[in-house]
């Protein structure tokens, strides 16, 4: 109580938000004469806190699960319990490990870069041969899993940082691709309507995403099914990362997909170049 020690704070919901109370007695003369009641809405403040317990907690996970495996395996070598015929298996999980590693701890990097904000230098970038060039870093890992991969469209031109559209088109290629079947196909197409709006589509006819879960596919580290996505090998961050780079650009994403006939994510760029 703010009257006995002074000073108090404290929080509370209503309507949705988050409100901190933070009371102070006022004395004159030795004498209290009233308090002083200061109101902050903290809802954001409370939902960044949230989340980066939730994402300190997660990383600690992740990172802890292939660390796991390469001790383990490492453990087996040292101690001569594997037969020479297995050790390149036990090489090859240890090295297999250590890439998803780098791939998790490089994705966390480059969200936390995201994170930071700032001005970056835009410049107008033609969107329908960016995927084509894009497209190509992904024709190993398409061909590997059997994958059609194809470009088309109009040529679009939006204002944009490159490097991070470019981050954007990969994503969600390496999406399609790994979230596929054998024989399916990943689309790519650009387009522009007659009020100017872009949009860049990558549709695949994989496995779908449960209605249930299509709110919760661009949250951090959100997997629709963990033991599908450590076996494509996914961090469960490329569409975080894909959310943050169409705020930067201040483009909207619709999402549409059914279970076992595909997915399809739209980015819609509000003004052409």
């Amino acid at each position: 109580d703010a009257m006995d020690t002074g000073h108090c704070e404290t929080r509370m919901e209503r309507d949705g938000r988050e409100y901190q109370f933070d009371m102070t007695r006022i004395q004159a003369d030795g004498e209290v004469v009233g308090a002083v009641l200061l109101t902050f809405d903290v809802t954001e403040q409370a939902y960044a806190e949230r989340n980066r317990r939730e994402f300190t907690a997660n990383v600690s996970h992740e990172l802890k699960t292939p660390l796991q495996g390469i001790i383990g395996s490492a453990e087996l070598l040292e101690n001569g319990m594997v037969r020479p015929d297995d050790v390149p298996r036990f090489v090859g999980h240890i090295r297999g490990e250590a890439q998803r590693l780098v791939t998790l701890i490089n994705d966390i990097l480059r969200l936390s870069e995201l994170d930071e904000g700032g001005s970056l230098p835009t410049e107008p970038v033609e969107l329908l041969s960016l995927c084509t060039d894009t497209v190509k870093s992904l024709e190993s890992a398409a061909q590997q899993r059997q994958i059609t991969m194809t470009v088309t469209g109009e040529a679009v031109t939006v204002s944009g940082v490159r490097r991070l559209l470019t981050e954007t088109v990969f994503n969600l290629c390496d999406n399609a691709i790994r979230y596929n079947r054998p024989g399916g196909k990943v689309q790519i197409i650009t387009t522009c309507n007659r009020d100017g709006h872009c949009s860049l589509t990558v549709a695949d006819n994989g496995i779908g995403i449960p209605r249930e879960a299509q709110a919760s596919v661009f949250e951090r580290f959100y997997r629709v099914d963990k033991s599908r996505s450590k076996a494509t090998g996914g961090t469960g961050l490329g569409l975080a990362i894909v959310k943050h780079i169409a705020r930067i650009h201040n483009a909207r994403i619709k999402l549409e997909s059914e279970v076992d006939v595909g997915t399809t994510i739209t980015v819609i760029f509000e003004t052409a170049h």
